[in-house]
């Protein structure tokens, strides 16, 4: 009996010097049906680990606002329109919504990692979503950085944060898959997606469309809209930067049998 395991590397998609030039072909629609498919397909296995980032980032919003005001829910009614918003209590809600985006990048990170794994052909399992953790220094350090800027472009022009919120979203993917530094990757996210500014505006336009109907409908909507998101950005990121996945082919067989053959891929991010 021998047995004998050969690894070779595919790339799958677009690579890092087309995105950086532009060199890339990218269209809203393609994207946009792509992704809905990808979600109906692995919606109830997806949903779980959504819910989880979710209801990160309600705990942690909750628990910083509860140390800087006296009752955080007459917050949480102000933002949702049922009682007057101060400027105090407007300064500690967007304290506690920068520590919440900031502190669940890992948990985000995972579900990053989820959409991108359907955007190439895997199946992933609610579990996955702690993948994320692996790299939590460097996407906690990242998100923070955009939040910030973020934060600081929308007190300029509210479309500059909006822009920058964009131009800087792969960046958290680019950390993972391509390994790269925090500021490395928010420079190379922002090169590649402003040379194809028009197409992903088009697309996040209707990630925006589908917040704003989960707004209307109390939340419900997110339900959709969360795994969608995610879904989405793993398209995009395959298409403009690829994917690397390693294929381990196992061969087993003797003189008085037949060979057997398996074939076994798999993502590593």
């Amino acid at each position: 009996m021998n047995k004998q395991q050969l690894s070779n590397a595919l790339h799958v998609g677009g690579t890092l010097e087309n995105a950086l030039t532009g060199n890339y072909k990218l269209s809203a629609s393609s994207v946009v049906q792509e992704a809905v498919k990808l979600t109906q397909k692995h919606f109830w296995r997806f949903l779980p680990a959504t819910v989880v980032l979710a209801g990160a980032n309600l705990a942690i919003f909750l628990v910083v606002l509860s140390l800087m005001v006296d009752s955080p829910m007459h917050v949480v009614t102000a933002f949702i329109g049922q009682r007057q918003m101060t400027p105090d209590m407007l300064a500690a809600g967007r304290i506690a919504l920068f520590a919440s985006t900031v502190f669940s990048a890992p948990l985000y990170a995972g579900a990053s990692l989820m959409g991108l794994s359907h955007a190439i052909g895997f199946r992933t399992k609610p579990r996955h979503i702690v993948k994320g953790l692996a790299y939590a220094v460097a996407v906690i350090l990242a998100m923070g950085f955009i939040s910030a800027l973020q934060s600081f472009g929308n007190q300029i022009l509210p479309l500059l944060g909006i822009f920058l919120g964009i131009a800087f979203s792969m960046t958290i993917l680019l950390i993972c898959e391509k390994r790269l530094r925090p500021v490395e990757a928010m420079i190379v996210s922002f090169r590649a997606i402003t040379k194809k500014m028009i197409p992903l505006t088009l697309v996040y336009i209707v990630i925006a469309v589908l917040f704003l109907f989960s707004y209307a409908t109390a939340g419900i909507a997110l339900v959709w809209a969360l795994p969608f998101m995610f879904n989405v950005k793993g398209v995009l990121y395959r298409e403009m930067f690829g994917v690397g996945i390693e294929v381990t082919v196992s061969q087993e067989g003797d003189d008085d049998s037949s060979s057997g053959d398996g074939n076994k891929e798999v993502f590593n991010a």
